[in-house]
């Protein structure tokens, strides 16, 4: 299964692809992928990049509340969808070595009016890096019923 978040914008997204349930130390978990896809500009022009990420495995309960804590945000009412709201961190991944922080609000660097931004962290091995773009209440909902898909 597969779950994408994707920017308002559409030049940027997080998907994970879920592989094999696993457990970790008596945790439920998943043997999954992580794909990073957006835009850099170096002043003049824009240019796409791309990263995958085999073998981070995530752990059940930390996909289960981050499903929760958007899905229980994109169900407010309109007025009520403020994306101060929304500010919260997720520690998904959890074997030494690996990390994959999804973290939503406010950045110093990014304007982004009324719309959520989500911030990743993510490092596997000697590899690490930051990524962030802003999303929107619909690619919220439909990455919160994709995870709640490939999680059953």
């Amino acid at each position: 299964m597969h779950a994408v978040l994707r920017s308002n914008s559409g030049e940027a997204e997080i998907g994970i692809q879920f592989g094999a349930a696993t457990e970790y130390a008596h945790d439920p978990g998943f043997e999954s992928r992580l794909e990073l896809k957006g835009c850099h500009w170096d002043g003049d022009h824009t240019f796409p990049f791309s990263t995958t990420i085999d073998g981070l495995w995530l752990r059940a309960d930390d996909l289960e509340a981050l499903r929760d804590h958007i899905a229980k945000w994109v169900s407010l009412p309109m007025n009520e969808l403020v994306s101060d709201g929304l500010t919260r961190c997720f520690q998904l991944a959890r074997l030494p070595g690996q990390r994959l922080s999804v973290q939503f609000g406010p950045r110093s660097d990014l304007v982004s009016g009324p719309n959520p931004v989500v911030s990743i962290v993510f490092s596997a091995g000697k590899l690490s890096g930051e990524f962030h773009f802003v999303t929107d209440q619909s690619c919220l909902n439909l990455f919160a019923h994709e995870l709640q898909a490939s999680l059953l």
